[in-house]
This record gives C-alpha cells, sequence and structure tokens, in this order.
C-alpha cells in the first residue's frame, strides 16, 4: 500500500506515447486563452471548482489545472507525459500517482470535483473499472467525476476515436454504467461537451450555425433511429458520489 507519496516515475508513459506532447502542441504548459476560459467556465457550470478540493486525472497542457487554480481551486494532478510533469513539478503543482488506484484509500473523501478530459478511453475496460471505483473512493460524498471521451455511439466520434492510436476503449453513457456497476455513482449529466460560442461576430455566426446543423441533424438520426442518444462526436458524462 502506497503512503500517497507522489510516485510520478512508478507509471512513466509506455513507448507508444513518445513525442506527444509535441503531436498534441503542448508547447505553452499552464497557459490558457480566452476560448479555453469560455469551455472551462461553461463545462464546470454545475461543478464546485472556486475555493474545493479539485483532483485533475491526465491534465495533459496544464490549461485547466492553471484556469482551475485561478479560480480558487486546490488542485493536484495526475499526467504520464514527463515534460508536463516537469512543467508541473515547477509551478508547485502537487502530483499523485498517474496509476491513482494505488493511493486511492490514502486521499479517500479528499476530493469534491475530479475532472478528467480525454483521458478514459486511453484505458482498457478493466483500468476504467478500476480507476471508477478509485475515483469514487477519492471523491466526498456528493462529490462529482466528470468525464469527456469520444461519442463511440456516434459515427461521428470515430473522427476522434481513430485520431489516436493510443485510445484502448470505446465509451459511452451505457458503456461506463456497465463498468461502474457496484458503485454509488449516478448520472446528473451527460451530452455534447460545452459549445462556446467563440470571438467575434463572424465566429459567432458560423458557430452558430454550425450547432444548429449538428441538433437538427441529431433529431432527425433519433427519429429515424426511434433513439435518443447524443450525436455529437465528443461528449461529457457527469457522476455524483452518492452522499
Amino acid at each position: 500500500m502506497s503512503d500517497g507519496t507522489p510516485a510520478t516515475t512508478r507509471a512513466t508513459a509506455p513507448a507508444a506515447y513518445a513525442g506527444y506532447e509535441a503531436w498534441k502542441g503542448w508547447d505553452k504548459p499552464f497557459t490558457f486563452d480566452t476560448e479555453q476560459i469560455d469551455y472551462f467556465k461553461g463545462e464546470t457550470r454545475d461543478l464546485a471548482i472556486a475555493g474545493a478540493e479539485v483532483l485533475e486525472i491526465g491534465f495533459g497542457s496544464g490549461a485547466f489545472i492553471a484556469w482551475a487554480g485561478e479560480k480558487g481551486a486546490r488542485i493536484a494532478g495526475t499526467e504520464i507525459n514527463a515534460a508536463m510533469l516537469e512543467a508541473a513539478k515547477a509551478r508547485g503543482v502537487e502530483l499523485l500517482a498517474s496509476d491513482f488506484e494505488t493511493i486511492a484509500e490514502h486521499h479517500a473523501g479528499r476530493f469534491d470535483t475530479i475532472m478528467a478530459f480525454d483521458v478514459f478511453e486511453h484505458f482498457t475496460p478493466d483500468e476504467v473499472r478500476t480507476r471508477l471505483f478509485a475515483a469514487e473512493r477519492m471523491l466526498k460524498p456528493g462529490g462529482q467525476l466528470l468525464l469527456r471521451f469520444p461519442n463511440s455511439q456516434s459515427p461521428f466520434g470515430l473522427m476522434c476515436q481513430a485520431a489516436d492510436h493510443t485510445h484502448r476503449s470505446q465509451l459511452s453513457q451505457s458503456t461506463i454504467e456497465q463498468l461502474m456497476v457496484g458503485t454509488s455513482f449516478s448520472v446528473v449529466r451527460y451530452g455534447p461537451s460545452f459549445r462556446p460560442r467563440g470571438h467575434g461576430f463572424k465566429r459567432r455566426v458560423k458557430r452558430r450555425l454550425q450547432y444548429l446543423g449538428r441538433d437538427l441533424i441529431a433529431r432527425m438520426l433519433n427519429f429515424v433511429y426511434a433513439s435518443s442518444i447524443p450525436w455529437d462526436w465528443v461528449v461529457v458524462l457527469v457522476l455524483r458520489k452518492r452522499g
């Protein structure tokens, strides 16, 4: 059993992730732009951030951590990318083991909110299940877990799912519900990721038309197939631990 000491060398990135930060364009770690401000604000609209204990699983470029920190969150993070870990250390970010199931008991009931943007699809189904249980253990009663991932129930989700060879699982609300059986989680939100309006008149008009088009196509497909699923390529699922 780990004593909770950050174990950033225990779970180093596999060779498949070599040069991942360059491929993703993470050249300005722990910074964020106006578009990301709008997105983070919208996506966390029903989550505890300011003044809360927040964990980000797989923080990547660190943009969310930087934004949440400015909002007054007390932040911890996990990551396997060596360059991003060094950048996090330089900024004094509290680092937890990337295989956080090994230290979940030490941090039991600590966090108000756990975030995972585009991370759980990188885990195998067994790892997803194990880490759902670990996240539940680390959350306070009533705490929430946000998962963003490619939408495996939509053909449009293939654009994201197949764009990265390190993806290991195809996820949806249904598959997550299957894997979280035995936890006290309940679903509080599921649907397309938050849609920023954009800045500037032309960009706002263009996005408005794109969003209207997506919604129209989704309604048509749900009617034709007698379903009620989201069709956007990326979706967000928010789970709440029973309080």
